[in-house]
Order: C-alpha cells, then structure tokens, then sequence
C-alpha cells in the first residue's frame, strides 16, 4: 500500500510538535514542589490567653 505524501506531512507536524512541546517545558522556573503553607506566629500568640505563675518567694507584706 502507497503511502500519500500528505500522511507524511501529517507525521512530521506530529512529530514536530511533541518534540517542540517537550522541550519547550525544559528550564521552566518556579518550585518543584508545593512548599508547606507558612503559618503567621503572632496570630496564634495573640489568641492565647495570658497566664500569670504566682512566685513563692516573695511572701512578705512591705511595712510602709
């Protein structure tokens, strides 16, 4: 079976696309991974209720 020249055509565009296509993505920047989303610390201090330790050392009433 003869092949038409258009087939032809047709592959070399196939062929031509895919390989302009692979290399087309080659040296594309950015992350390569999905970094861990950040988390602000000074909201979470904020919400935190405040906490008072009673000291044991200081007992003594002042006389004044």
């Amino acid at each position: 079976m003869k092949t038409c020249w258009a087939q032809y055509l047709f592959w070399l565009i196939v062929a031509t696309l895919g390989v302009g296509g692979a290399l087309s993505a080659c040296g594309q920047k950015g992350a390569l991974y999905h970094p861990a989303p950040e988390v602000a610390p000074a909201a979470q201090v904020e919400d935190a209720p405040e906490v008072t330790t009673p000291t044991h050392g200081n007992t003594q009433k002042s006389t004044s």
